[in-house]
């Protein structure tokens, strides 16, 4: 009876684990089509530089509310996984083991390249911001 109920969480933790991923690359292709969209705002000749400098900041803050939402997505991942990890060992499953798995690798990640993607937009909007403010 034990060993049913370890087996039905580490099925709920396998699909938090995959919901979680997919919702960080949902997230990250709404992130880059709301940046290209306030690029094309800005690019147009029709805004004025005042309206500029709104899209920009409106941008930056975007950025930086989008970092926070796939940080904390990366954090519930990371915590399913490691749930996941446990469960297995407890029932001498081998899908999350080590030996059955890619390397870990602490920089190239999907984690930090989505990151990324928002500190990459963050500075491009300070930049632009700049360019229209001097």
């Amino acid at each position: 009876m034990e060993e049913d109920k370890i087996t039905r969480e580490l099925k709920s933790a396998e699909e938090l684990h995959r919901f979680e991923a997919s919702m960080m690359l949902g997230q990250t292709a709404v992130y880059i089509v709301a940046t290209g969209a306030l690029l094309n705002a800005i690019a147009g000749n029709t805004v004025t530089e005042f309206n500029q400098i709104g899209i920009s900041i409106f941008g930056l803050a975007l950025s930086l509310v989008f970092f926070l939402i796939v940080h904390r997505c990366g954090l519930n991942l990371v915590s399913a996984r490691k749930r996941a990890e446990e469960l297995n060992e407890e029932l001498d499953f081998k899908l999350y083991s080590y030996k059955y798995r890619a390397p870990k690798n602490r920089f190239l990640t999907g984690r930090s390249a989505t990151k990324s993607i928002c500190v990459v937009g963050s500075v491009f909007w300070v930049v632009i911001l700049l360019k229209l403010l001097v």
